[in-house]
């Protein structure tokens, strides 16, 4: 018999992500087996929003680096990106800077499947 309150799935780099922005809590649900890190991130006060339509023909994350700016300059609230590849998350800094990535590469060639602004939200 199966341990449902096991996690299956490890997500070290959405905890890492959880982390940067100072929240504890879920990355993955094991009844939809989907990661869940944009919730919980919702859940403690902040918004997450897509911005991916922005990339344009941006289609990697060295390629993304350099549009981040741009998006950051007509969207001041944005405190950090996160952005999705296959099987991984990371944090960029508003200028495209990488700040939190746990499988870290030189030329980053990874081809980008979300891109989603984090802003604090009001209370």
């Amino acid at each position: 018999m199966m341990d449902t309150n096991k996690v299956l799935i490890s997500t070290p780099c959405a905890g890492a992500t959880l982390n940067f922005f100072g929240v504890e809590g879920t990355t993955w649900n094991n009844r939809t087996k989907k990661n869940v890190w944009e919730n919980t991130l919702r859940r403690n006060g902040f918004s997450v929003r897509s911005r991916k339509s922005k990339l344009g023909k941006a289609k990697t994350v060295g390629a993304a680096r350099k549009v981040l700016g741009k998006i950051s300059e007509s969207e001041p609230e944005v405190i950090a990106f996160v952005i999705r590849v296959d099987g991984h998350v990371l944090v960029l800094d508003r200028g495209g800077k990488t700040i939190v990535d746990t499988d870290p590469r030189i030329k980053d060639k990874r081809k980008v499947l979300g891109l989603m602004a984090v802003m604090k939200t009001l209370n």
